[in-house]
């Protein structure tokens, strides 16, 4: 993709836009995931996209691969909403948008999956019946585990370029996908080509303009850089339109992810695949993300102010700092909020994965077992935000004594 493409807003193509934040969101040593977020408003059509240079583009791919993959196949959790799973939230995730499609299709219904990653919504719709299922995934990992189920068709490819032929599905779905696309138009038009006519596609994308309710952490939505594009409904029809797809129906939930502190505010469609195709002229109603995204930065940069007072008497006190929790959260902290300036004196986290592999700083991850050495006098952040009642059981149970700080 040339430069000047990558400046255009991915669903009109113009190239005005506006930067709304530019935020530094930290990385683990080694990382290929960009550092840092510009989350941009098109200036035509009012769609709300994080702008990557050709260089982030290449670091992102590669990421899915070597890090994000391996760290949620690693995962012992048996109730977060990670890719793929049947763990108890994502089967929850899945039944809501089952839901919404189930009254526009029957069993004979063959469906692609488009992203399916480990396979378990294919798993979801087996049991309920339907029998002719595919899946797709960019990561050799996750369709590997996807094919390890035994019944499905699966093969690595990407959505902008789906390895099946013309015509031979009735159902495809894209759950949680179309925001981590570069081009969710050319996604929109290979669903279409994949499509029997008057076929079904069926999305499910975080909802951007409800990013501001359910506070969970500060910019927690724009902290998932695999999230390139923020959707509302409005902008899903416009990109949908002139790609010949109409509206069947719609419905929004709040659905627990990693614990029922972190909230997604989710966003289920289905269009229908017509000869109409409808131009990409924005309404009124596509400005209004805009502004809902300009509410949602104000609010949690003043978040962020708050956080970096708390850390600078950290800062000021050079007391030894544990963080538990290496992930998002703790690398925002770390970069943003000062929490890199504090002394450091030991980074824990339960993923095996992540202590056999990464470190921050040059500083290894390691288990909880290390705060039985716990300095007299030290503090520690909690940066699994979304488990932190189960790290405090935890410390009780280990016998810290120090500070502990919940943000």
């Amino acid at each position: 993709m040339t430069i000047d493409k990558l400046n255009r807003c991915p669903i009109c193509q113009v190239d005005q836009v506006e930067v709304l934040l530019s935020l530094d969101c930290g990385n683990l040593d080694n990382s290929t995931l960009y550092p840092t977020i510009k989350i941009s408003a098109c200036a035509n059509c009012g769609h709300i996209y994080n702008q990557l240079s050709a260089t982030e583009i290449a670091g992102l791919e590669k990421y899915y691969s070597e890090e994000y993959a391996p760290t949620n196949i690693g995962a012992t959790d048996k109730t977060g909403d990670r890719p793929g799973s049947d763990n108890k939230n994502t089967s929850g995730r899945y039944s809501q948008l089952y839901n919404l499609v189930a009254q526009y299709i029957n069993n004979d219904y063959r469906v692609l999956d488009v992203g399916c990653a480990m396979g378990g919504f294919l798993d979801f719709l087996q049991l309920r019946g339907l029998k002719n299922l595919s899946g797709v995934d960019p990561i050799a990992a996750y369709a590997e585990k996807a094919k390890a189920r035994g019944s499905y068709d699966i093969k690595v490819g990407v959505a902008e370029a789906i390895p099946f032929g013309d015509k031979i599905f009735d159902l495809v779905v894209m759950d949680q996908v179309v925001e981590h696309l570069l081009s969710p138009t050319q996604a929109f038009k290979e669903a279409k080509r994949v499509l029997a006519d008057g076929g079904l596609l069926c999305l499910g994308v975080p909802d951007a303009s409800r990013y501001d309710q359910n506070y969970f952490f500060d910019f927690f939505w724009f902290l998932m850089r695999e999230h390139i594009q923020h959707f509302d409904l409005e902008h899903l029809k416009l990109l949908a339109g002139q790609e010949g797809f109409t509206l069947v129906g719609f419905s929004r939930s709040d659905t627990p992810m990693m614990s029922d502190k972190m909230i997604l505010p989710n966003l289920n469609v289905v269009f229908r695949s017509t000869n109409a195709k409808v131009p990409a002229d924005a309404a009124d109603d596509c400005f209004k993300l805009k502004e809902l995204m300009v509410h949602y930065i104000a609010n949690d940069s003043a978040r962020l102010n708050h956080k970096r007072k708390i850390i600078g008497d950290l800062i000021a006190s050079q007391q030894p700092v544990y963080v538990w929790g290496i992930g998002r959260e703790f690398l925002y902290l770390y970069e943003s909020a000062g929490l890199k300036a504090c002394n450091i004196a030991g980074l824990i986290d339960a993923n095996p994965y992540k202590q056999q592999t990464y470190s921050v700083g040059g500083r290894k991850i390691v288990a909880a077992g290390v705060l039985g050495q716990a300095e007299v006098g030290s503090a520690l952040v909690i940066g699994a935000v979304a488990h932190s009642e189960a790290v405090k059981r935890q410390l009780s149970e280990i016998g810290y004594s120090g500070q502990i700080i919940e943000f």
